[in-house]
């Protein structure tokens, strides 16, 4: 009982379509390398937009696959797409008559983009049409040429019988006859009379006498060509007084230091008379220098024509040193 159903069944199933029957084509994954993942996505929207609107029934992998349970749907999304077997699973799968694959291969001279269609009973190729040399901005365009060469091929083989799709013509423009305007009437120009205007005399001016402007006066030259002498010497001093600003402080240091019993001996008045000369000369160079410094420095801005009128002094005493200017500045 069961046999003869099951060839029946069997028969029907490979019976050959209707001929008004649109045939079903299974989008597979594409043939990539080298290519963007939004350039993918873009291609394969463009390529079911383009044989949905060639009439032939697109079949999607995500529309197919979330049917199955999970094994089986891991099972086909883990086959190896570049294999026949692998596209013929999933064309019986999804239950249409061809898989199409797009092709985008980067190669050093552009993209190769093009389109295959495999039956899915057998494997068999129906058509191919593939185009080298494409830049990615030409990636659709490329696809569209490709699908236009391999759809009729697929529609051939698979329905001899049938019609061709009817194109649709564009309805042709129908352009209105340019119509002429009549250009407006323009009044004639009216010249008004000239008018002659009154003579104006303007009033008598007092002259004003000039008065020319003095021309300024040169600003005196500061200082003295010589005024930086002072500052050198300055400037020696107060490193002088900073030798022996610092030989001091080492016999300071040498007479509060720890005794150390295998060094020799050494006189304390003789390192602190030394320590007090060293201290005295330091401030008498340090109280000179900062003389000279500022000498140095007044006479640079003191105009040369003026006689300084202010005088630097100095006075070193047995507690330190003192610096003094005295006079009127301008």
């Amino acid at each position: 009982m069961l046999t003869p159903l099951l060839a029946t069944l069997v028969l029907l199933s490979q019976a050959p379509a209707s001929p008004d029957e649109p045939i079903t084509v299974l989008i597979a994954p594409p043939d990539t390398a080298g290519v963007p993942g939004h350039v993918v996505e873009f291609a394969q929207e463009h390529v079911s937009e383009q044989i949905r609107a060639k009439g032939l029934t697109v079949i999607r992998m995500k529309d197919f696959l979330r049917k199955f349970p999970s094994a089986r749907r891991r099972a086909l999304l883990r086959c190896k797409r570049t294999e026949l077997k692998c596209l013929t699973a999933l064309g019986e799968a999804a239950q249409s008559e061809v898989v199409l694959v797009a092709e985008l291969l980067k190669r050093t001279d552009g993209f190769r983009v093009g389109t295959k269609v495999y039956k899915t009973t057998d494997g068999g190729l129906v058509a191919e049409h593939l185009i080298p040399g494409v830049r990615e901005e030409g990636v659709l365009d490329a696809l569209s040429q490709s699908l236009d060469v391999v759809v009729p091929k697929v529609r051939s083989e698979l329905r001899p019988s049938a019609p061709p799709p009817p194109t649709e013509v564009p309805p042709t423009e129908v352009t209105p006859p340019p119509v002429t305007e009549a250009p407006p009437e323009v009044p004639p120009e009216v010249t008004p009379p000239k008018v002659k205007p009154p003579e104006v005399t303007p009033p008598p001016t007092e002259e004003t006498p000039v008065v020319k402007p003095e021309p300024p006066k040169p600003p005196e030259p500061p200082g003295r060509p010589w005024a930086w002498v002072p500052g050198a010497g300055g400037v020696v001093l107060a490193g002088a007084g900073t030798y022996f600003y610092l030989e001091a402080k080492k016999d300071y240091d040498k007479l509060n230091a720890q005794p150390d019993p295998s060094a020799p001996l050494i006189n304390g008045e003789d390192v602190a008379s030394a320590g007090r000369r060293k201290q005295t000369l330091s401030r008498v160079a340090f109280g000179l220098g900062a003389a000279g410094i500022v000498t140095s420095v007044v006479l640079y801005l003191l105009p040369t024509k003026q006689p300084p009128p202010v005088t630097p002094s100095v006075s070193v005493g047995p507690g330190g040193g003192m610096v003094g200017v005295g006079g009127t500045f301008p």
